[in-house]
């Protein structure tokens, strides 16, 4: 633990990258939405998938950890210290982000959409739990990216550019066949009829393996990193 500590506070220390800047693009984001439904006069309801920038955002910052590593290396930390004391940022960013979304999710139902009908923090279907599901329903979207984007940065420190373009590569391919096979076999139907069946909250208590692979391929890459 005294290990993992210090690496947090370095990752603290990037106060513009790790807080400050994803929130200045959401709210960027509500405000251009809020004026407009201002100017309507909230005649026509307003649903905006703003709120979605924050947790691409955190894709973008799972990767930028590829910086701070090339730092805490040479700063002689040890890369399983990096891994844990990334990880427990990861969970820190995570619930505070969440902590907020939901926040502002129950003051814009309560101000009944800001009194000019703008959905952009409390979505059908995305808030139709109760708060603790709608809490780990973010939780674990902020996980999933940020620990994708420590994928990406794990693939380019292990394997370099070429590594990351046969990732990409897979990925692209693997997504053309599932889509090939469903459109062949006239299974979107039964696909997103399958989605429909579930809420939000169930979904995304299926990518907690997902997050957990993330978690374990990117340990066992950086443990073979070089800088």
């Amino acid at each position: 633990m005294n290990s993992i500590v210090p690496v947090m506070k370095m990752h603290t220390k990037e106060k513009w990258g790790w807080f400050y800047l994803s929130w200045i693009i959401l709210l960027f984001s509500f405000s251009i939405n809020l004026i407009i439904g201002i100017v309507t006069s909230g005649t026509e309801p307003i649903y905006t998938g703003g709120m979605a920038s924050i947790f691409i955002y955190m894709l973008a910052a799972g990767i930028g950890t590829l910086q701070m590593f090339q730092f805490a290396i040479g700063l002689s930390v040890r890369r399983k210290d990096f891994y844990f004391g990334t990880t427990g940022m990861f969970i820190s960013v995570s619930a505070a982000n969440s902590i907020v979304l939901l926040i502002l999710s129950i003051v814009e139902k309560v101000s009944d959409s800001w009194g000019v009908s703008l959905h952009f923090f409390h979505l059908p279907y995305l808030n139709e739990g109760s708060l603790i599901e709608q809490f780990i329903i973010y939780f674990i979207l902020m996980m999933n990216m940020l620990f994708l984007g420590f994928v990406i940065a794990s693939i380019f420190l292990r394997f370099g550019r070429n590594g990351l373009l046969v990732f990409f590569g897979a990925v692209f391919v693997i997504i053309t066949a599932v889509s090939f096979v469903l459109t062949y076999f006239e299974k979107w139907g039964i696909f997103f009829h399958w989605i429909a069946g579930h809420s939000a909250f169930e979904l995304s208590l299926w990518m907690i393996p997902v997050v957990l692979l993330y978690m374990i391929v990117s340990y066992l890459l950086f443990k073979r990193a070089t800088v």
